[in-house]
């Protein structure tokens, strides 16, 4: 029996320099994953940098492509404070400590950058995500009205830790 790949993440690239397969292969993770409907002309304008806190999560298809099943996509925002723009991985993903890598990774490489804190935005209706930032010292800053199209938001700040599951 072969043994199916575990997923990978990786350093990304600026959504501007993606190809549009895998440019189509992020709006359908956003779709399916958050109900968020984003355009490739959207995706592509993201001012997101190339620098290590910049990921990409791919697994291997059986037919050896490697196919985007998460990312975590993170800019400068303002002096000490880096944004997390978007954080999604495919549900069948999910639960395997491939979140709490990604979250480490980015952590390691924002404050090897000079970054304190980190800044993101989530759906109210998440639950499971804002109890993931909260465990890594994240709290509730402002309620977003409209800034989601499916509903309202919460927009999160705190230290950047790394985390360790229990």
């Amino acid at each position: 029996m072969r043994a199916v790949p575990t997923p990978v993440w990786n350093q990304g690239i600026e959504p501007k320099n993606m190809s549009s397969a895998a440019c189509q292969q992020v709006l359908t993770l956003f779709l399916n994953e958050t109900g968020e409907r984003y355009s490739d002309t959207t995706v592509r304008h993201l001012p997101i940098p190339n620098w290590e806190g910049n990921l990409i999560l791919t697994d291997t298809t059986s037919n050896g492509e490697n196919h985007i099943v998460g990312l975590l996509w993170a800019t400068p925002f303002m002096d000490d404070i880096v944004r997390v723009a978007a954080f999604v991985i495919h549900s069948e993903q999910q639960k395997r400590g491939l979140g709490t890598e990604a979250w480490n990774r980015f952590v390691d490489a924002a404050l090897r950058a000079g970054y304190k804190q980190v800044q993101l935005e989530v759906k109210a209706s998440n639950r499971g995500a804002q109890r993931f930032y909260e465990r890594r010292g994240m709290t509730v800053r402002k309620h977003l009205e409209g800034y989601y199209q499916s509903g309202m938001g919460y927009m999160m700040r705190g230290p950047l830790l790394r985390y360790i599951d229990e």
